[in-house]
Formats: structure tokens, C-alpha cells, sequence
């Protein structure tokens, strides 16, 4: 049988599993379920006890696998991977070389990608997006229009990092933490023992000065910062 696919004529079959299309040229394991509506083309591979359902698609060499789920109208594609128990929905996208795993959420219209990394229990929904090198990890949230970039789409301001309820965001020359500010330099020069104080944890300590020091270069390109 055939299906047209952004107005290409593609060869597959029903899976046998919930009877959603799978082109020939995928991969989706006996035990893996395709909704009747869903579409698994390109060299996808979906695999272990996935899901993939309603209009979803999973498609390029894009892998689901684990105990995971892309529903709804959810698009995982290039080289991404979605698994563990990680849930993909809604319009959301993954896409690029990005991961999402262990219990983590995307949904409503956010979008990950690069080679962002979205884990553990964090959620980003709402139009959030997660890119570049960003890690959002622990019980992390990032929603409505918050960006988490990587150094090369770092805005003047409003580039926010998010660990658990640690939140660093920002402001021009200087860096939003809960209710305190502090310039960009006076972050980067933080200890591991004071941000800990602050509730980062220790392994998240070289992230986040990534993070400041890639933000301080930019506002020095820009002119915000003279160095």
C-alpha cells in the first residue's frame, strides 16, 4: 500500500499493532503500538513497548523507544530520540540530535532541538523552547515563551537557565536569581559552595557556568557589556 506524505507517494503497510502506517523503509518492533492515524516513514525506528498515536509522526532517523509516547499531533524527526517513559505531545516537536528521556515532558507547542537535552521529570511546554547544548533536567519547568539557547542564539536578554527551582535569568549586564540580581561577572566568579547555597546542585555547577560565561560573551558582542 502506499500513503502520500508531504506530497510524496511512500510505501508501507498497517502495523499490525494499533494499524498506523509504517513505511517500509522504518523500523517498528512487534510489541511497539502505532495508532491508526499515526505515521512512522522516512528510517524512523520505533521499538521496545513506544507509542506512537493520534495524527503523531515519527519520521527521518528519528527513534522512539523504551516506554514512550508521542501522541496527539507531536512531530519527533531528524536524528532525535524520545525514551525511558518520556512523554512527546500535543503540537510539540523534537527534532535535530536532541534526547528526551527517563520521565520528562514536552507538550502544547514547545520545541526542542539541536542538541538539547530535556530529562529526569522536567516538563517544557506552553511555546517554550530548549536548544543548542541546553540541558533541562530534575524537576525543571520552562513554559510560556521562555528560550533556553545555546551560545550562538543567546538574546541581549531574557535567556534563561532553569534547574529544578533554581532560575537564572538575564537582565542586560546582570543575571536574575529568585529575588536577587547580581551582574554576569559577579555569577561567573560564584564558587561551586555558593551557588550550591542558592539551591543549584554541585554536578549542575558546570552548566551553568557555561551558560554565564557564553551570556557574558554575548552581551560583550553586543555592546551591553565593555571588557
Amino acid at each position: 500500500m502506499y500513503r502520500i506524505i508531504n506530497g510524496q507517494k511512500v510505501k508501507g503497510h498497517l502495523h499490525p499493532n494499533g494499524g498506523g502506517f509504517v513505511a517500509d523503509t522504518a523500523y517498528v518492533s512487534e510489541k511497539a503500538y502505532i495508532g491508526g492515524e499515526a505515521q512512522v516513514y522516512g528510517e524512523a525506528q520505533v521499538y521496545d513497548e513506544a507509542l506512537v498515536c493520534g495524527e503523531a509522526q515519527v519520521y527521518d532517523e528519528a527513534r522512539v523507544y523504551g516506554e514512550a509516547q508521542v501522541c496527539d499531533k507531536a512531530q519527533v524527526y531528524g536524528e532525535a530520540q524520545v525514551c525511558g517513559e518520556a512523554q512527546v505531545c500535543d503540537k510539540a516537536q523534537v527534532c535535530g540530535e536532541a534526547r528526551v528521556y527517563g520521565e520528562a515532558q514536552v507538550c502544547d507547542k514547545a520545541q526542542v532541538y539541536g542538541e538539547a537535552r530535556v530529562c529526569d521529570k522536567a516538563q517544557v511546554y506552553g511555546e517554550a523552547q530548549v536548544c543548542g547544548e541546553a540541558q533541562v533536567c530534575d524537576k525543571a519547568q520552562v513554559y510560556d515563551q521562555t528560550k533556553i539557547p545555546s551560545d550562538n542564539l543567546l538574546d541581549i536578554s531574557g535567556a534563561t537557565w532553569a534547574f529544578g527551582s533554581f532560575t537564572a535569568t538575564i537582565n542586560g549586564d546582570k543575571v536574575c536569581i529568585g529575588c536577587g540580581t547580581r551582574t554576569i561577572k559577579e555569577c561567573i566568579d560564584f564558587g561551586i559552595d555558593e551557588a550550591e547555597a542558592k539551591g543549584l546542585p554541585r554536578w549542575a555547577y558546570e552548566n551553568y557556568q557555561w551558560f554565564l560565561k557564553a551570556a557574558y560573551q554575548r552581551q560583550v558582542e553586543c555592546g551591553v557589556i565593555n571588557d
